[in-house]
């Protein structure tokens, strides 16, 4: 861990807390040492949260600038330097500012729409006015033969009255041809009624009805039922009166004659498809010209406008570049927990970084001095005796599938940055003690697999940290498996093939004892595994008192007096246990003076630290003194017995051999009776195994030197936009 001192111009305060809490390299700290002791803190000028918000409500959200892909701009050091001395003044500047480009802008947008609306509205009303004309002409071709149609039946039908018929006949009108054969069987039912048809066209006829005028209603009914057309629907009143007078007549025939001529004409053009294409063509020829011209008005207008709103977009881009700036330094400043030490020279900002995370911290403080021009102080240094609570990053452990392992250490407390830190240590001698109580290859196989298995699959919780744990507990269990010479609970399994496929190994196997057979051997064997396991720990607190250059601590019950008294201890043991109980030889030789000297250097610790303080030989020293031997006495003996749950469990362990024999006995199957001693073995056998390992872990082990009242790291941040 190292401390950092960063000295920037205050202008460039937010830049510098922006980059830090962007990379999250460092941990801010109140500014300490006797160098700014002299400098006076001055106060905020402005409340920044209040400002922010402004910012957030007038300018950020109502342009969406959140969801704009807007660069930031870094306004220039003179407007860095007015934005620290009048941070509120510049605001409502750069307020006003955008809402007055955004209002020029949208009138701009207005004006150059307007003018583009009502070309187009001309350009509408101009090709409505050339369609009418196209539609009219087009109507005119196409209608001719209609009104050649038309002229004719008037033609025929002058031609077919008579003038003395027209006056004898009471019912006088044009009827479809299909219709005649039927109208002309009901006429012929009544004897007083006569008829006459003339041809008019090839569909159409004209009908002339005489008779009494009895029957004249009931010929009026036939006309309306046969959908008989009135001889005035067809004729003008005008060419009814001509047939009247024969002068009349004959000339309004040669009249309609005439007319008739003239409209076969027409309607052999209409036939004709090249005049329509001609028309359709001079339409849209004069559509394309009216297009092009206003198109070209339009882009004359658009042009028009493109320079200036260019400016204005240039201008605008700038101003919400900026505001992005300020947005962002605004936010930063208004974080509570950024302890700067502020003058109206500089800023001064202090903090934690670990060593690995150094080339971070400098490529963020690069940026900003890419970004100002301009190079900041920045000093690293070790942490002195005002830094010793220091805080501490999560380790880097190597290989990182191990990195959840960790947690191992966190449940006993964070290591501060003046002790060492146990992560790999802790997940060795767990796995070690495990291994020592659990050994079986094909139980540790199971456990590995389930490990490696589902170690990706939580990325969070409690079963994230426990399935990485079963890798190093799988690992040790299969190592200790084969030192017991142990499978599935089958005991001498690679024994009895070694034995078959005549094979001699150099040394003897199974290499670990027997835990029925051989139960003192495996006893011996743990308390000397306890014993290494405490003088480690206790050389281990000795090197943290070393560290903390608490020398005199390094004597004492949690240093090299345990160390001395349970190495002391242990050989004293293993010597009666072998040469039998003989107080004068055990008294006398070195071990148990190397115990009797454990507990007294336990005992002198207090004493000098009290001479160490200035406090002279007290009688409260002289206590804790008495009190650290009596603790060094106790706590080293019963530390040594508890590490007989080891063989106590391993014991446990092989007897569930014995006992799926037994049951695969009993029930006629030995397979069906190991399965049961190993499912047993596998959950709660397991679980009592891991338990006690990780007492033994915490408290026989880590508590000689792991205090576990470190700060966790916790780098500076700032809210996201």
């Amino acid at each position: 861990m190292k401390k950092v001192t960063i000295i920037t111009p205050p202008e460039y305060e937010g830049l510098v807390l922006g980059s830090l809490g962007k990379a999250r390299v460092l941990q801010l700290k109140p500014v300490s040492g006797s160098e700014f002791q002299e400098l006076e803190p001055s106060k905020q000028v402005a409340n920044y949260e209040e400002l922010y918000r402004k910012f957030q409500s007038q300018l950020i959200e109502p342009l969406g600038l959140k969801e704009m892909d807007v660069e930031r701009v870094t306004p220039s050091p003179q407007e860095l330097r007015d934005f620290s001395a009048h941070p509120e003044e510049k605001v409502d500047n750069i307020i006003f500012e955008a809402e007055r480009l955004t209002e020029l802008i949208q009138e701009k947008k207005v004006d150059v729409d307007t003018k583009n609306d009502m070309l187009i509205k001309e350009l509408q009303e101009k090709i409505e006015e050339e369609r009418q004309k196209y539609e009219k002409e087009k109507t005119e071709l196409l209608n001719a033969k209609d009104r050649e149609i038309a002229v004719k039946a008037r033609l025929e039908s002058v031609k077919a009255l008579e003038p003395q018929e027209l006056k004898n006949c009471f019912a006088v009108g044009i009827i479809k041809n299909k219709d005649i054969p039927e109208i002309a069987e009901y006429l012929n039912r009544r004897e007083d009624v006569y008829y006459k048809t003339s041809d008019v066209s090839k569909d159409e006829s004209l009908i002339f009805v005489f008779g009494s005028d009895e029957s004249e209603k009931w010929v009026e009914s036939l006309f309306l039922i046969y959908d008989i057309k009135d001889i005035y629907d067809v004729l003008d009143p005008r060419d009814v009166l001509l047939v009247l007078d024969p002068k009349k007549r004959k000339q309004a025939i040669e009249n309609y004659r005439e007319k008739l001529e003239d409209l076969k004409k027409a309607s052999e053009e209409a036939e004709d498809t090249s005049a329509l294409d001609e028309i359709d063509q001079k339409f849209q020829a004069r559509i394309d010209e009216l297009k092009e011209e206003y198109e070209k008005k339009i882009e004359e207008n658009q042009e028009q406008f493109k320079n200036q709103l260019n400016e204005l977009h240039t201008e605008q881009a700038e101003v919400l570049g900026k505001i992005r700036f300020y947005s962002n330094t605004l936010r930063v400043l208004a974080e509570k927990n950024a302890p700067v030490l502020r003058s109206k020279v500089v800023s001064v900002v202090q903090g934690y970084t670990p060593e690995y995370k150094i080339d971070e911290l400098m490529g963020a403080i690069s940026e900003v001095e890419e970004e100002i021009g301009e190079k900041l102080y920045v000093e690293l240094s070790n942490l002195e005796e005002e830094d010793r609570h220091a805080p501490t990053p999560e380790p880097q452990m190597q290989p990182n599938i191990l990195q959840p392992a960790w947690i191992l250490t966190r449940l006993r407390g964070w290591p501060s940055a003046e002790e060492i830190n146990p992560a790999y240590l802790s997940v060795l001698i767990f796995s070690f003690q495990f291994g020592l109580m659990f050994g079986d290859i094909g139980q540790g196989l199971i456990f590995l697999v389930i490990g490696l298995a589902l170690r990706n699959r939580f990325e969070r919780g409690m079963m994230k940290y426990l399935t990485t744990i079963f890798i190093p507990m799988g690992i040790a269990a299969i190592i200790f498996g084969f030192l017991y010479d142990s499978i599935f609970l089958v005991e001498h399994a690679i024994s009895h093939w070694l034995h078959d496929a005549h094979i001699e190994l150099p040394f003897h196997y199974p290499i670990m004892p027997n835990p029925v057979h051989e139960i003192g051997e495996l006893m011996n064997l743990i308390f000397m595994v306890g014993a290494i396991e405490i003088v480690f720990g206790a050389l281990l607190g000795a090197a943290n008192a070393y560290k903390e250059k608490d020398y005199v601590a390094m004597l004492g019950e949690h240093g090299i007096g345990m160390g001395l008294y349970v190495t002391g201890l242990y050989l004293s043991a293993g010597k009666m246990f072998t040469q039998g109980l003989d107080v004068i030889a055990l008294v006398s030789n070195w071990p148990f003076q190397l115990m009797v000297g454990g507990m007294l250097l336990s005992f002198v610790e207090p004493v000098l630290h009290s001479l160490q303080h200035g406090h002279g030989v007290s009688i409260e020293s002289l206590g804790e003194g008495l009190g650290g031997l009596l603790m060094t006495f106790v706590e080293g003996l019963a530390n040594m017995f508890s590490f007989l749950r080891i063989a106590a469990f391993a014991l446990a362990h092989a007897s569930l051999a014995g006992a799926g024999e037994a049951l695969g006995h009993a029930v006629g199957s030995r397979l069906l009776g190991l399965l049961i001693m190993n499912v047993i073995a596998l959950t709660f056998e397991f679980a009592s195994s891991s338990v006690q390992s990780l007492r033994l872990l915490y408290y026989e082990f880590m508590g000689k030197f792991f205090h576990g009242e470190g700060v966790p790291f916790r780098p500076f941040r700032v809210r996201p936009e």
